[in-house]
């Protein structure tokens, strides 16, 4: 991991950072916890454009996973078999 501790970013300066971003994004530690990450301006902008790439995905609430129509391979008998043979397995056991 690419970093440095808050301290010596406070002594060093932004110096510091620009030597380090030469090899990937720094991490800022404080208190041997990592707390924020610095990266280069053109990396940040690839992870912008992928962020609004993705938005164009619809997602799917909670209540509409539930109320979508079933799209699987087996009944409700059927699982409800697998299940409870997988559950008398459990009793043998």
């Amino acid at each position: 991991m690419n970093a440095i501790a808050a301290n010596e970013l406070k002594r060093h300066g932004i110096l510091a950072v620009e030597q380090l971003l030469a090899n990937g994004p720094v991490h800022i530690i404080k208190r041997n916890q990592p707390v924020c990450v610095i990266l280069a301006e053109a990396e940040y902008e690839q992870l912008t454009k992928a962020a609004q790439a993705n938005t164009s995905v619809h997602s799917h609430s909670v209540m509409e996973w539930f109320t979508a129509p079933a799209s699987g391979q087996y009944t409700k008998e059927e699982i409800d078999q697998s299940l409870n043979d997988e559950r008398g397995e459990w009793d043998k056991a």
